[in-house]
């Protein structure tokens, strides 16, 4: 067969040679398109009208812009009836030179694999973000989303209407675990498929404003449309931003989702500060006292449970009862409950008035993110009482303490009994 094979070919030199030469030109031509490929550029001054698309195959760098009358920028339609879009299509693909006066006012699009730093800005500000999902879309808003009102630069006045749909997005409706929400800047991403998403800020986001100078407060937030409130998402500050920087709450950087999430999940995103959520518990032997006089230890644990370090005035009390004395050591010690623990009374400042115990956290004293603090008490039953009174013991974390705005879940019920 090779021999027959070779023979064929040999016993037709005109024609092969001509085949050769076309298909050498093919290459060449193949050769040209794919280094055309391989880099693209833009200076802006490219608009993209309503209900159209343009798609970019490679890399593509946003040169210093040179004049002309959107210099820098490349405009898609945001109105949602007549939206455009700057497709990239391809697997791991860039966008470089990202400047807040060289970028895409409007929607950006990606199909292809790998993440994908979307080149987003909004009059004359970057704002990126980063996602990995192929389909997924989205543009920047430099604007308060609680009017949600940006500048068409398609008519040079403000577009009619709060954008995206669903909007405006209040700053002041938001879950109880949020202590603010960027009055700023906001997100429109959008998809299907579930993939982790970045949001990235700059000086100007003022992010050290929002967070009290506090990274670990930091959180991506959705707009649930359910609820029409902000959430937070779970996320934690990149190291190395997306951008490839060092995240800096002053300067620039990243803040990325914890697991994948569904774009379409959230009309809208943002960035937020959470605050500590305290919430008290209590751990005793046994809640049956048989006879007067009858004393036992317990435990009141303050639990931060947002991830987010307690500070400042951090206040309880327990309300006095009729049935039962509580008092307290003020030194730290073993309390005799479940086989001893330690507790931290020398930390905390006992106060008392005819209703209630107040325990206040001395100066400095903090509960860590995710951490507790443990405060000993005894209770013993009072001589007199009759068999069958039940009382509560009810610690109760006192409004504001720590810096909280949960006040839902700030008391907890302990019922003893004189049997």
């Amino acid at each position: 067969m090779h021999q027959i094979n070779k023979f064929q070919i040999q016993s037709r030199p005109r024609r092969d040679v001509g085949q050769i030469i076309a298909v050498a030109m093919l290459l060449l031509l193949l050769a040209l398109v794919f280094e055309a490929r391989a880099q693209e550029g833009s200076q802006g001054n490219t608009t993209i009208f309503g209900g159209a698309q343009m798609t970019f195959f490679a890399n593509h760098d946003f040169a210093t812009p040179a004049g002309g009358t959107q210099p820098g920028v490349i405009l898609t339609e945001r109105a949602t009836a007549t939206m455009s879009y700057l497709n990239y299509f391809g697997d791991n693909l860039m966008a470089n030179g990202v400047t807040d006066v060289s970028h895409v006012d409007g929607y950006v699009r990606k199909y292809g694999a790998g993440q994908f730093v979307f080149p987003t800005g909004d009059n004359g500000n970057a704002g990126q973000f980063a996602a990995s999902a192929d389909g997924t879309s989205g543009a920047y808003f430099h604007g308060d989303p609680s009017t949600a009102i940006t500048s068409n630069l398609f008519t040079g006045s403000a577009y009619p209407t709060a954008l995206p749909a669903g909007g405006p997005f209040a700053t002041t409706s938001k879950d109880m675990t949020l202590g603010a929400v960027s009055n700023i800047e906001y997100w429109d991403i959008d998809g299907a498929t579930a993939t982790k998403i970045s949001l990235t800020w700059d000086a100007a986001s003022a992010i050290s404003t929002l967070t009290g100078g506090v990274a670990s407060k930091l959180t991506i937030v959705g707009w649930n449309p359910t609820l029409s409130q902000w959430v937070k998402i779970p996320s934690t500050l990149d190291v190395t931003s997306v951008l490839g920087t060092p995240s800096n709450i002053n300067t620039t950087g990243s803040i990325t989702t914890n697991a994948n999430i569904v774009p379409n999940t959230y009309t809208a995103y943002t960035f937020g500060a959470v605050v500590p959520d305290l919430t008290p518990t209590t751990d005793i032997n046994s809640l049956s006292f048989l006879n007067a006089g009858d004393s036992r230890d317990f435990i009141v644990n303050l639990y931060e449970i947002n991830n987010v370090e307690a500070t400042g005035l951090i206040r309880f009390r327990i309300t006095k009862l009729t049935a039962f004395t509580i008092i307290y050591p003020t030194s730290s010690g073993t309390s005799d409950v479940f086989g001893g623990i330690a507790n931290e009374n020398s930390n905390w400042d006992f106060t008392e008035n005819a209703s209630f115990i107040t325990v206040t956290a001395k100066t400095g004293i903090n509960i860590a993110a995710n951490g507790q603090a443990k405060i000993g008490f005894n209770i013993t039953r009072k001589p007199g009482v009759p068999a069958g009174n039940a009382q509560n013991i009810t610690p109760t974390i006192i409004s504001g303490s720590g810096g909280e705005v949960n006040f839902t879940n700030n008391q907890v019920v302990t019922t003893v009994t004189a049997n």
